[in-house]
């Protein structure tokens, strides 16, 4: 779960840059509460980073590439209500020590109430697919965060959680 935790942390406030950087760019927010704000953008991280897993003798780097989609609805005071992320990426998995590698993806929602303070994460957060072979390793699920705790506490989980080990008994 830290893993999964600090990944997803690390993807939103890497799209949250993102987002930035559009609004600098000139994509200002309308003037009121009329149509949504819809950006696309991709972040590509080919340099293998911490992927937030230990295993017993070697640490899980990751690259990726992620694709994603924002939409944010705004109320008549431009003040943002909900914002829903659509993002796929796809990516490698590395040993640290032996840089065995092995290909993973992932396809999810997550959904932002900033009324209610709380954080949806729906879909396939991690898959390792090895064609031929077929699922290797699976992490899929619905998670609810509660945004006005810092860290976020969990308010409702219902997913797999062995995703960790089976990464760790695939590169081993």
């Amino acid at each position: 779960m830290k893993r999964q935790w600090i990944f997803m942390r690390v993807l939103s406030l890497m799209l949250l840059v993102s987002a930035g950087l559009f609004v600098l760019a000139g994509q200002a927010r309308p003037a009121a509460a009329a149509a949504p704000v819809i950006t696309e953008g991709t972040i590509v991280q080919d340099t293998p980073g911490d992927f937030g897993t230990t295993c017993d003798n070697f640490e899980v780097l990751a690259t990726f590439t992620v694709n994603y989609r924002k939409i944010t609805f705004y109320d008549d005071a431009n003040d943002p209500l909900r914002q829903i992320r659509h993002v796929n990426f796809t990516g490698t998995l590395y040993n640290s020590v032996t840089n065995a590698s092995i290909p993973y993806d992932g396809s999810f929602d997550r959904t932002q109430d900033y009324v209610q303070n709380t954080v949806t994460f729906t879909g396939r957060h991690f898959r390792v697919h090895i064609p031929g072979q077929g699922t290797l390793a699976l992490d899929v699920g619905r998670t609810i965060l509660d945004f006005s705790e810092d860290p976020p506490g969990i308010i409702f989980e219902a997913r797999q959680h062995d995703f960790d080990a089976q990464i760790c008994a695939l590169l081993n």
